[in-house]
């Protein structure tokens, strides 16, 4: 390299602080390594290695679009050129110069524009050991650790999206248009040219999209492949089952909101009751069940979501018991935050590896403010009006949409939309305490899960709190019956 070039990479590098340089070294993970880059400490030490490579040839056109890339444009200037010199010249010579990938530059994008508090909610998702994930590891740590772990590659970005679109969708729009426009040779295509393939993978038609709509904008027929529809019902003994042969079945994941820090709600006595319960309930049939105690809506998202990206393929279901306050379609955390029924099932749609698998939602909270059929606790303040029976509710002002569920889900409700659900402060709620009895026995049985949960209705409507009645409620898109046993 000639003395000039050499005096003027030192200066560049001289004007680099440590945050530009570490920016530089992950644009530069594909053409040098990661691993040589664990040597490289400044600038110099990475122009170097550039040089070595090859890259610094070209009127060093390599190093003007890394500082393009960075927005150093002053030290552009030390090139003897400018933002838009720069900028036109890779519009130019887009098919004949190989300078940083679009999915180098577009993973940049993101880190440049990460907040430090939507990190901390990205580490808290992304599915790596804890110890990749400590307090001092920036965004470019933990994307570099995810492609080492082929959670993210070139061409597999949607793991990336999912988790931005829990924690900043206008970073996960950013993912999108690079998945909708990448093209084979990793570049954007030509404006006009940018068509995708017409087939869908079963895990694209569970990514939470609407289908018809799909099929329609793509300029698709939907067609059924079935017979001609008849008014004659399936024999039961013709219905399949569920496959349940995983040991253990699946993950378990209670969330029990006991203390609410908002001013408006009262703790929910008797809910470890529940909790408990559940937990030894699921334990015998063969489910790992991990606990989450008192979340804020926020955290109840990201807790969601985190088990959501995990590898579910070695297991046959996946079950998730919530216990809380409630309102007409939706859930309360303890800081009083609204998390809506869509929200809880939702993100297991975009899972691959629970496509086919039953989901079961078992939900304790109220779904309004209406009364079956005289007065009890209401979890509002100012009311006492029994000291046993409490509401999981406040009174909503509003009515709330219905929940629409995808393939393989079951929502099991502790009472009807518009309507409160009932707690007893010592022995837990009336529709957690009557589905632990019934799915106990039931499953010794070997019953499934609708009649168990038929049962479960029948039971609790029979009840009469102090004068009120209680209605549960399942809404299922089950295909298959399912049967869990104790064995």
């Amino acid at each position: 390299m000639e003395e000039n070039n050499l005096q003027l990479l030192y200066d560049i590098d001289d004007g680099l602080d440590s945050e530009e340089v570490a920016s530089l070294k992950f644009l530069c993970s594909d053409v040098l390594g990661r691993k040589p880059l664990q040597k490289v400490n400044d600038g110099r030490d990475l122009f170097m290695r550039l040089n070595e490579k090859g890259h610094m040839e070209d009127d060093m056109m390599f190093l003007k679009e890394l500082l393009y890339t960075i927005k150093r444009y002053d030290l552009l200037k030390m090139m003897k050129t400018t933002e838009q010199e720069v900028c036109s010249s890779l519009q130019m010579h887009s098919n004949s110069y190989g300078g940083l990938s679009t999915y180098r530059k577009m993973l940049f994008d993101i880190a440049d524009n990460m907040t430090s508090e939507k990190l901390n909610s990205f580490k808290f998702l992304v599915n790596l050991p804890r110890g990749k994930l400590e307090a001092s590891a920036t965004i470019f740590d933990v994307l570099t650790e995810m492609e080492k772990q082929q959670q993210l590659t070139e061409d597999n970005v949607e793991h990336l999206e999912r988790i931005l679109n829990q924690c900043d969708k206008d970073l996960a729009r950013k993912v999108e248009k690079y998945r909708l426009n990448k093209t084979g040779d990793g570049r954007w295509p030509e404006y006009g040219n940018s068509l995708h393939s017409e087939s869908m993978s079963i895990a694209e038609m569970h990514r939470g999209e609407d289908y018809e709509d799909r099929f329609r904008n793509r300029g698709l027929s939907v067609v059924s492949d079935a017979g001609p529809v008849t008014n004659e019902i399936t024999k039961e003994e013709d219905v399949e089952s569920y496959t349940m042969n995983s040991r253990p079945r699946g993950y378990c994941l209670i969330i029990n909101n006991y203390r609410f820090s908002h001013p408006e709600y009262r703790h929910r006595d008797g809910t470890e009751k529940d909790a408990e319960d559940l937990r030894r309930l699921f334990e015998r049939l063969q489910f790992m069940v991990e606990d989450q105690t008192d979340l804020s809506g926020h955290d109840m998202r990201m807790v969601l979501e985190k088990y959501a990206t995990l590898d579910h393929s070695a297991y046959n279901a996946l079950v998730v018991c919530v216990l809380s306050h409630g309102l007409e379609g939706k859930v309360l955390g303890v800081d009083g935050e609204e998390v809506s029924i869509k929200q809880l099932y939702r993100p297991f749609a975009h899972c691959p590896t629970l496509v086919g698998k039953p989901k079961l939602f078992f939900i304790q909270a109220c779904q309004g403010a209406a009364l079956q059929t005289g007065h009890l606790l209401e979890d509002g303040p100012n009311q006492q009006l029994d000291e046993l029976l409490e509401e999981d509710a406040l009174n909503p002002l509003v009515n709330k949409p219905s929940v629409a569920v995808e393939a393989d889900v079951l929502i099991g409700m502790s009472t009807v939309e518009e309507f409160k659900s009932f707690r007893h402060t010592m022995t837990g709620s009336i529709y957690i305490q009557a589905l632990c009895k019934a799915l106990e026995t039931g499953c010794q049985r070997k019953e499934d899960l609708h009649t168990i949960l038929t049962r479960v209705n029948n039971d609790v409507s029979k009840g009469v709190f102090n004068n009120w009645k209680q209605m549960p409620q399942q809404k299922s898109t089950l295909r298959k019956k399912l049967v869990l046993t104790m064995d």
